[in-house]
């Protein structure tokens, strides 16, 4: 008789096979198994609410969260390609930035015909 095995056992084991449901997918085995409860009642409690977490929509909060990220990811790119030092040399932002800072500075600055308006009022 070799230590460490019951007598009247092979070396061999046998491994279960997985139980399969009608479309062939993997069930799990029952959680009594394992010794997490005894009740099977109680396992299929939890399964269906587990089920019904899975198929269930995200919550307001979840959605919210979502599109929170989202406008975070859009105000980080625009900072990065507006304002992130690049070095002097030409990349891939560079006509953007260009088109960008006119479009600024022709917003913040007077055009010759209102600048000549103010000289006129006395106000410039």
């Amino acid at each position: 008789m070799q230590k460490g095995k019951p007598a009247g056992s092979s070396g061999t084991q046998q491994q279960s096979k997985p139980l399969l449901d009608a479309d062939g997918m993997v069930i799990s085995k029952p959680l009594h198994r394992f010794g997490m409860y005894n009740d099977s009642r109680l396992e299929n409690t939890f399964r269906r609410r587990v089920d019904r977490l899975v198929d269930a929509p995200p919550n307001m909060f979840s959605r919210r969260v979502h599109v929170f990220t989202y406008a975070i990811m859009f105000v980080a790119g625009t900072y990065v390609a507006m304002y992130q030092d690049f070095g002097d040399r030409e990349h891939c932002f560079s006509s953007l930035r260009r088109w960008y800072f006119r479009k600024l500075n022709s917003w913040w600055s007077l055009s010759t015909e209102e600048e000549k308006e103010l000289r006129e009022r006395g106000r410039l």
